[in-house]
């Protein structure tokens, strides 16, 4: 009987301690809601930081820049002369390295009454250059003059000079590619200065068809 009797005050004191912690437990969360300002909320995230005005005006300037369009680069130009056989003789600007051709077009290209067989419209532009392109019948060749006379030009005649002119040169002609004009000038260090226009026959891959077409376009300065 004793026994059961230290039995029952031991779950009496556990039962008394249970009620006292929760007990403290309710009325310490009571005082903790009467303490908190009201509409401030307790736990473990941040408030979010405020955007000050300076922040938005920087954004918007960066914003501003990224929107902004590149300023143009210039191109180089050079201005040339057309005159004689062409829809609209007068002064043009083109880009550098512009060919006879390109002017040729500026000017509305040729007339019905131009001599295309004596125009070479591969030839390079140079600035302040003045083109004639010849009619049918004037006995005229394509006339070429520049402030500089081109080394592989003779005296300004706008043909390619077959001695002077360098692979590149010969490169633009029609019909005549990197390896044909590679040819011509080895055939050239090789032989000696073609003696006439006849001689282009003489190198490696230029027959009788490509030599005629040639043959207005080219010459053999003496």
């Amino acid at each position: 009987m004793e026994l059961f009797s230290e039995l029952m005050q031991r779950k009496a004191l556990v039962a008394a301690a249970l009620l006292f912690a929760l007990g403290a437990g309710i009325l310490g969360q009571t005082a903790l809601e009467r303490l908190t300002p009201q509409g401030v909320q307790s736990g473990p995230n941040e408030p979010a930081a405020d955007v000050s005005d300076d922040t938005f005006v920087e954004d918007s300037l960066d914003q501003d820049e990224s929107v902004r369009p590149a300023t143009p680069t210039r191109v180089a130009c050079i201005v040339a002369y057309i005159s004689g056989a062409v829809r609209a003789p007068d002064v043009y600007q083109l880009p550098v390295g512009a060919r006879v051709k390109d002017l040729v077009l500026a000017a509305g290209g040729l007339s019905d009454d131009a001599d295309i067989e004596r125009i070479n419209l591969a030839a390079p532009i140079a600035d302040g250059q003045h083109v004639r392109v010849p009619w049918i019948g004037d006995g005229a060749t394509m006339a070429a003059t520049a402030p500089t006379e081109s080394p592989a030009s003779g005296e300004s005649s706008g043909l390619i000079d077959l001695n002077r002119a360098t692979a590149a040169e010969l490169d633009a002609l029609p019909g005549i590619g990197n390896v044909l004009a590679n040819r011509i000038v080895e055939w050239r260090e090789r032989e000696g200065p073609f003696q006439s226009v006849d001689d282009l026959g003489k190198v490696e891959g230029i027959g009788p068809a490509l030599l005629a077409k040639l043959k207005p376009l080219v010459t053999v300065a003496p």
